[in-house]
């Protein structure tokens, strides 16, 4: 790696583990005092589709380790660890309700979906489009009801930091895929990315615009 792709590489890095903090951070403090429009679920299956991440960053990293890998791995860790702290106060402090349930059965039902579909094309839980469908039932599914939720009851249990840091870290995404695009065009795991990313960031912009008027 040369020394520009190396710098770029640590800034990213490092821009994606303080991303982490203020997420998680913020949230975790807003909850200590409210929990209004939080959802149970939002956090459980976004913590599960992490532990998916990091295990597989860990079996590559374990594979063939570079620094890549260690950033990518150290990166899933953060987010994990952070989203793993919310969901811990999210237990404690708030309770199950009829749009936990809700989002528990389209969440099983699109993740069983998806699993059966991809073992009868022979493709594995590491396939760039089998990622992107779960991220599609893990993220955009539980944002779905987190934004109906937070329009029943309000949402001061969203941290402002939270949410628009959320955005920050989706558009970075998105425009680091949008340059690798440029430069090598499309191919399987690019466009798997960009039906994870763009899902992620429409679900949130709905979340943001319930939460804005509510």
């Amino acid at each position: 790696m040369s020394t520009r792709k190396r710098v770029v590489a640590d800034l990213l890095f490092g821009i994606q583990a303080l991303s982490a903090l203020i997420f998680g951070g913020s949230q975790f403090v807003r909850m200590l005092t409210s929990t209004q429009g939080v959802s149970i679920t939002w956090f459980g299956f976004w913590e599960a589709f992490l532990g998916l991440n990091l295990w597989m960053a860990f079996r590559a990293h374990k594979n063939q380790p570079s620094r890549v890998t260690r950033q990518t791995l150290g990166s899933y860790s953060i987010w994990t660890s952070m989203v793993t702290a919310d969901f811990i106060v999210a237990l404690t402090k708030s309770s199950w309700d009829a749009n936990d349930t809700n989002t528990t059965i389209l969440v099983v039902v699109g993740g069983v979906i998806t699993f059966l579909v991809a073992r009868s094309k022979g493709l594995a839980i590491g396939d760039p489009m089998v990622k992107a469908w779960l991220a599609v039932f893990f993220k955009f599914v539980p944002q779905i009801l987190l934004a109906y939720k937070v329009y029943q009851v309000g949402g001061a249990g969203l941290a402002p930091l939270m949410v628009w840091n959320g955005h920050v870290t989706i558009l970075m995404r998105i425009g680091q895929l949008a340059f690798s695009i440029r430069e090598a065009g499309w191919d399987r795991n690019r466009i798997g990315s960009a039906i994870s990313e763009v899902a992620n960031e429409l679900s949130w912009v709905i979340v943001t615009i319930v939460w804005l008027t509510r």
